[in-house]
C-alpha cells in the first residue's frame, strides 16, 4: 500500500476525497499530521493513486469505501499492510472514498537477550481462576498475575518447566514458553504444591523456585458444570453390557445398517399394560371413596400406563449418514482419503458448512456413570476400536470402542502423531466408551489406542489402529504447513453471554484489536473483541444478521453457524462492538434491546482453535 494502489474500473471513478488524519493507539498517543501528497495517473480505463510518503520509514494504512445507488451495494475494502501492492476489480459505483493515514511508530521495543537466566531463582505467584484451575505467573522479580503484555515475551530465549502435585502424590510436569499459564483439571478445595524453573533445552535448566502451596477454590453449590459436549435428550434403554451402543462384533463396516432391512419396534409378546395399585396409599385424604364390595369398580383412565415402546436413538451404527467408504475418495486437494476396516466416514457435510464436533457427537450414546466396587485392575483390553471421521474435517476424529468388563472406571486415550522429528504422544482421560480427539494436524499420520483404568491400576491396552488425516480445505481458511498456531492461551475478563466455559485464547489483529476466544470445544467457541489485552472483552453484535460473518475474526472464509438466534429486543442491553457486514470496521456502543443489533452465545467457523499447522 505504501507503493501503488491500482484500481481497474470499466466506468469513470470519482475520487470523493482523500483523508489524511492522525491515528491514536490504545494509549491515545497523538501523531503529528504528516504533510503527504498523492500522485494520480489516469490512462484509459486505469487509475493509479500513488501516495508519496514524507520519509521512507512511514507506513500507511487505509481503506476504500464505495457508495452505490442503494445501501446494499456499499463496498468496503481494507488496503493491505507492509507495502504490498493491491489490485482488484470492484463495481463501478458513482462515488468512492479513499482514506489513508500514517501508522504511528512504535517506540516500545522488545529487548531479548537470546537466553533465559538460569542462575536466578524465579518468584512464583498463584491465583485461583475457577474451583478446578489456577493462574501461575512468575519472573526474576516479584510480579502479580495478569501483569505485563504476553505479546512482549521473548519466546526465542527459552522456556519454563512447571511441576505440581497433590500432597504425597507424583509430580505432574508441564512446559510453557511464556511467564504466565493456566493449570486446569485440578480438584476443588484441595492443596497443591507448585514450583517452576527456567530451561534452555533438555540438558540445561535452572534451579527450582521455592515451593508455593495453594488451595484451590471450594466448589460452589450452584456452579457451572465442566464442559460436556452438547447432546439432545434421549431415553437410555440399556448399557452396552445389558443382555437386552448384544455386544458389537466384527469390523465397523459389518455393523453399519442395511437399508433393505426393516427393524421391528413392536413390544415383545406377553407384555401387558401394568395398572398401578391405588390401594397401597392408605392415607384417607388421598384415597378416593370406596365402591360397595358387590359392585365392580370402574377403572380410572388416568391409572392406565401407556404401552412402553422405547424411542429409537439414531447412532452412527444405524444411521445411513455413516459409511465404511467416503462419498468422495479424494479430499479438497485431490489427495486420496484413508480407507481401512476400522475407519468409518460421516458423509453428509457440505463444502460451505463448518465442521462441528458437537453435531457429530449426537450419534454417540452417553454412558451414565455409576459407583462401582472394583476388586482388581481391569483384566480385559477394550475391543472394536473404531475411527469415525467426517469428510472435509481433518482437525478431529471420534474414537469409539467396546467395554468388555465391569472393573473399568476410566480410559486413557493415547494418540501418537508420526512426525519427521519422531513420535509425539498426547493422552486424554474419559469415563465414556467414545471420545473426540481434537486439534489434529492435516495430512498427518496417527496411531490410537485405549487403556482401561480404575483406582487399583491399569489394564491391557487395545490393539492400536492407524489413521491419516486429509488435507486442509482451502475454502475454509488459509493453512500454511509448519506454521505455529497464532493463538496464545491467556485468561481474560469477559462481558459474559456465552454457552462456552473452556480455555481462553487471544490473538492480535491487523485492525488493532484483540480477539478473545473461549472454547466449548476446538470447533465451537465464543468470540470477543477488546481494545486492550488486560481490559474487558466484549460481545460482537450484528446489524444485518446473527454474527455469521464474525468468523472473519478467526480467519475463516466461511459464514459460520451460530448459537440461538434471538431478535435484538429479546436480548439484554449491554455495551459491545458491532458492525453490519464482513470487512467493515467495528464500532462500539449499545447492542441488544432496542438497538436492533443482535448477538449470539457461540460460533462454529470451521477453523480449530488453537489448532495445529
Amino acid at each position: 500500500m505504501a507503493g501503488s494502489t491500482l484500481l481497474r474500473l470499466s466506468l469513470l471513478l470519482t475520487l470523493a476525497g482523500i483523508l489524511l488524519f492522525a491515528c491514536s493507539s490504545a494509549q491515545r498517543v497523538r501523531v503529528r499530521r504528516q504533510n503527504m501528497k498523492v500522485r494520480i495517473n489516469a490512462t484509459g480505463d486505469t487509475i493509479v493513486l500513488k501516495f508519496v510518503r514524507p520519509n521512507p520509514d512511514i507506513k500507511l494504512e487505509g481503506y476504500i469505501l464505495g457508495y452505490g445507488s442503494s445501501m446494499f451495494s456499499k463496498q468496503f475494502i481494507q488496503l493491505p499492510e507492509n507495502g504490498e501492492p493491491y489490485e482488484t476489480e470492484i463495481d463501478a459505483e458513482p462515488k468512492y472514498l479513499v482514506a489513508v493515514q500514517p501508522i504511528p511508530t512504535n517506540d516500545v521495543k522488545k529487548h531479548c537477550t537470546g537466553k533465559v537466566n538460569l542462575d536466578k531463582p524465579l518468584h512464583l505467584v498463584i491465583d485461583s481462576v475457577t474451583p478446578t484451575s489456577v493462574l501461575l505467573s512468575w519472573g526474576t522479580y516479584l510480579k502479580t498475575p495478569y501483569e505485563g503484555n504476553i505479546m512482549n515475551d521473548c519466546l526465542e530465549d527459552g522456556y519454563y518447566t512447571i511441576r505440581y502435585r497433590e500432597k504425597n502424590r507424583k509430580w505432574i510436569y508441564q512446559t510453557c514458553p511464556t511467564s504466565d499459564t493456566v493449570i486446569d483439571n485440578l480438584k476443588p478445595n484441595t492443596p497443591y504444591e507448585f514450583v517452576v524453573r527456567p530451561s534452555k533445552d533438555d540438558q540445561r535448566s535452572g534451579v527450582w523456585s521455592k515451593p508455593v502451596i495453594h488451595n484451590t477454590k471450594m466448589e460452589e453449590k450452584i456452579m457451572q458444570m465442566p464442559f460436556k459436549h452438547n447432546r439432545p435428550p434421549f431415553v437410555r434403554v440399556g448399557s452396552k453390557l445389558d443382555p437386552m451402543f448384544p455386544p458389537r462384533t466384527g469390523p465397523p463396516a459389518a455393523r453399519l445398517p442395511n437399508p433393505l432391512e426393516k427393524r421391528n419396534s413392536v413390544a415383545k409378546p406377553g407384555e401387558k399394560d401394568k395398572i398401578p395399585d391405588l390401594n397401597k396409599d392408605k392415607n384417607p385424604i388421598m384415597t378416593p371413596k370406596q365402591q360397595p364390595v358387590t359392585a365392580k369398580p370402574s377403572k380410572p383412565k388416568t391409572t392406565t400406563a401407556p404401552t412402553v415402546t422405547a424411542p429409537r436413538f439414531e447412532t452412527w451404527e444405524n444411521s445411513s449418514l455413516f459409511s465404511s467408504v467416503p462419498a468422495s475418495k479424494v479430499d479438497a486437494m485431490g489427495k486420496e482419503r484413508y480407507i481401512a476396516p476400522h475407519v468409518v466416514y460421516k458423509t453428509d457435510k457440505k463444502p460451505d458448512e463448518p465442521c462441528s464436533i458437537t453435531n457429530s457427537l449426537r450419534y454417540f450414546l452417553e454412558e451414565e456413570s455409576a459407583e462401582q466396587n472394583v476388586t482388581s485392575p481391569p483384566r480385559t483390553a477394550p475391543s472394536n476400536l473404531t475411527v469415525v471421521t467426517v469428510e472435509g474435517c481433518p482437525s478431529f476424529i471420534i474414537l469409539d470402542w467396546e467395554k468388555t468388563d465391569n472393573e473399568t472406571t476410566q480410559y486413557e486415550v493415547i494418540s501418537i502423531a508420526k512426525t519427521p522429528d519422531g513420535e509425539q504422544v498426547s493422552i486424554l482421560v474419559t469415563n465414556q466408551t467414545h471420545t473426540a480427539v481434537e486439534n489434529l494436524t492435516p495430512e498427518s499420520s496417527y496411531e490410537f489406542k485405549v487403556k482401561p483404568k480404575n483406582e487399583l491400576g491399569e489394564g491391557p491396552p487395545s490393539e492400536p489402529v492407524s489413521f491419516s488425516t486429509e488435507s486442509a480445505d482451502p475454502r475454509v481458511s488459509e493453512n500454511v504447513s509448519g506454521k505455529d498456531a497464532i493463538w496464545t492461551q491467556f485468561p481474560f475478563k469477559t462481558d459474559s453471554y456465552s454457552e462456552c466455559n473452556g480455555k481462553q485464547y487471544v490473538k492480535r489483529t491487523w485492525y488493532r484489536k484483540f480477539v478473545g476466544i473461549q472454547l466449548c470445544n476446538s470447533l465451537r467457541y465464543k468470540i470477543y473483541l477488546s481494545d486492550s489485552l488486560n481490559g474487558k472483552f466484549y460481545n460482537i453484535g450484528d446489524q444485518t444478521g446473527h454474527g455469521e460473518d464474525h468468523c472473519q475474526f478467526v480467519d475463516s472464509f466461511l459464514d459460520g453457524r451460530t448459537g440461538t438466534q434471538l431478535p435484538a429486543e429479546q436480548l439484554p442491553v449491554r455495551p459491545g462492538f458491532y458492525r453490519a457486514m464482513r470487512q467493515e470496521p467495528v464500532h462500539f456502543g449499545q447492542i441488544g434491546g432496542s438497538s436492533h443489533v443482535t448477538y449470539v452465545a457461540w460460533y462454529e467457523c470451521g477453523t480449530p482453535i488453537p489448532g495445529k499447522w
